[in-house]
């Protein structure tokens, strides 16, 4: 009697307790799979902007989403069960046996496209579990199953389910390197006055530039991929004949390490990290303008006269993407949105998650080639897609015979990029522009076929960039931020200082960064600090 008054209760509060158990653990399995390397900063810009990248997330990352919700709460309802159902009483086995059938059936109702090699081996072990406890409740091997549930209970007490649990959210506050973050933002002073960051307000750009500008990101590209001792072969080589041997290497820094990150870094020599900690609800109302007090390469390129474009293939939304341009002087910005509103992008020409490359492209080729009849000064920036995870394959490189795995992605979205280059080149183009082919950051992919990529030593973010013969730079590795103050000086204009953001003037002969200027920029450059707050909301911290 007392049982069954209990039973219900103990089963919730057990049910409960391992959803949490196994959510936790399924988030974890999910981000390492998709993402690999997270930091807490990326998590938490991207919060800030969570209505708009679920709206606009690829649908099948909700499945997957969905499916690890699915199966956590089909694993904590049958752990659940195993805990706090005793041996059957009258009328209750067969029905019980039949539960535990129920559980291990349901446990193999998902796709098998995107299970992780993980959650085979714990679905096995669940599925062995049920299947024992079925056979106690038809009078087999009851023993055995009193003992394994009673190590069961114990092990899954209350005490030790949340020590368990306890230990996951640490083991994911270390994967995300939470505590690295927290430690930056208590360091006392404000590293943005300490002399590694010079306001652009404050910086005399005269010129008005005499070559327009082309830049590709090219998604998770580096300097790895061409690496035959690495790699087994040079996945650039399909780009090789286009930027042959960059003389650039760009040492990725916090901050800049996710695509929206290495934009803003590049154009603006600042990192793009989350204030949402410390300005409250703020920050709602800030992302509504794109860092408004910050001055960024598009800015002194409208002022100039540039007409600035930039074509994605993804959502222009997500991430805020589309803020960002607009609020730095981009008079033209097309996403994934516009594609299906204004062009009725062409099914096949979509993928799940953006424009294939081989699209965005023919795109990119058709509206320089209308600027350029046009006769205005432009800008013209571009992403790629296909190297996103999990990684695509452009239709004409599928017809080319181009694998479909991630040396075939990396290889035909290079090829992509080289038919631009090629076009400018044909066009007999070359002494018009400025053109940068870089990576938006280092490869996330946690492997590449036997390869662990985060294993390998030297890792620098691809960097090519086309300009007058006459400019050489005074050093080879650079950082995202560097470009900014490189690109206006290749463009023709004088920078006073040659200094902008946290950003160097790789070309110039004057100044340069100290030694160890790299190392304290990845140490300190994601710190708390007034001045970068002010570049989110003008209004409020310019008060102080």
């Amino acid at each position: 009697m007392g049982v069954s008054q209990t039973f219900p209760w103990r089963y919730l509060r057990s049910l409960a307790g391992f959803f949490l158990l196994c959510f936790t653990v399924a988030f974890l399995v999910m981000a390492k799979r998709e993402f690999d390397e997270v930091t807490v900063n990326q998590i938490l810009f991207h919060m800030q902007l969570m209505r708009d990248n679920i709206v606009t997330m690829p649908g099948d990352f909700i499945h997957v989403f969905f499916w690890h919700v699915k199966n956590a709460a089909v694993f904590a309802c049958a752990l659940a069960f195993l805990r706090e159902r005793p041996l059957p009483a009258a009328g209750r086995d067969r029905a019980s046996a039949a539960l535990c059938a129920c559980f291990a059936v349901l446990a193999f109702l998902v796709p098998g496209s995107f299970i992780d090699p993980v959650f085979v081996w714990v679905r096995a072990a669940l599925v062995f579990a049920l299947a024992l406890a079925a056979l106690a409740f038809l009078g087999v091997w009851k023993g055995v199953w009193c003992f394994l549930q009673n190590l069961l209970r114990r092990v899954t007490s209350g005490i030790c389910l949340a020590l368990i649990w306890l230990g996951i959210l640490i083991y994911g506050f270390y994967y995300i390197n939470f505590l690295t973050f927290f430690q930056e933002q208590a360091v006392f002073g404000d590293f943005y006055t300490e002399g590694d960051y010079v306001d652009p307000k404050s910086v005399t750009v005269t010129g008005s530039g005499d070559k327009n500008l082309i830049i590709v990101y090219c998604e998770s590209i580096e300097e790895t991929f061409g690496r035959e001792e690495v790699m087994g072969e040079d996945l650039l080589a399909p780009l090789r004949s286009s930027i042959e041997n960059p003389d650039l290497s760009i040492d990725q820094m916090p901050g800049a390490d996710f695509t929206i990150g290495g934009i803003v870094a590049s154009q603006c020599g600042i990192p793009l990290k989350s204030i949402s900690i410390l300005s409250g609800n703020l920050t709602g109302w800030a992302l509504e303008r794109f860092m408004p007090g910050a001055v960024c390469l598009g800015d002194y390129l409208h002022d100039a006269g540039y007409h600035n474009v930039y074509y994605n293939g993804s959502s222009g939304v997500f991430s805020g993407l589309d803020k960002f341009f607009h609020s730095h002087g981009y008079q033209e910005f097309m996403g994934k949105e516009d594609w299906l509103e204004k062009r009725h992008a062409d099914p096949a020409s979509l993928n799940i998650w953006a424009l294939y490359d081989s699209e965005i492209i023919n795109l990119s080729i058709e509206r320089i080639d209308e600027l350029m009849a046009e006769g205005k000064k432009f800008s013209f920036a571009l992403s790629t897609m296909d190297t996103h995870e999990p990684g695509f394959l452009s239709p004409p490189c599928v017809e080319a015979g181009f694998s479909n795995d991630w040396p075939g992605y990396v290889k035909c979205s290079m090829s992509q990029v080289e038919r631009l280059l090629r076009h400018i080149h044909d066009k007999g183009w070359d002494d018009r522009f400025v053109i940068l082919v870089m990576g938006d950051h280092l490869s996330r992919m946690p492997r590449l076929g036997d390869l662990e990529l985060k294993n390998v030593e030297g890792r620098y973010v691809l960097c090519s960039l086309h300009r007058d013969g006459s400019l050489r730079p005074m050093r080879s590795i650079i950082t995202h931020f560097d470009l900014f103050p490189s690109l206006l000086a290749a463009m023709g204009f004088k920078i006073e200082g040659d200094r902008l953001g946290f950003g160097y003037n790789v070309f110039s002969r004057e100044i340069a960064p100290d030694a160890d200027s790299r190392s304290r920029l990845k140490k300190r450059v994601l710190s708390h600090s007034k001045t970068y707050e002010r570049l989110w909301l003008p209004e409020y911290f310019g008060k102080e």
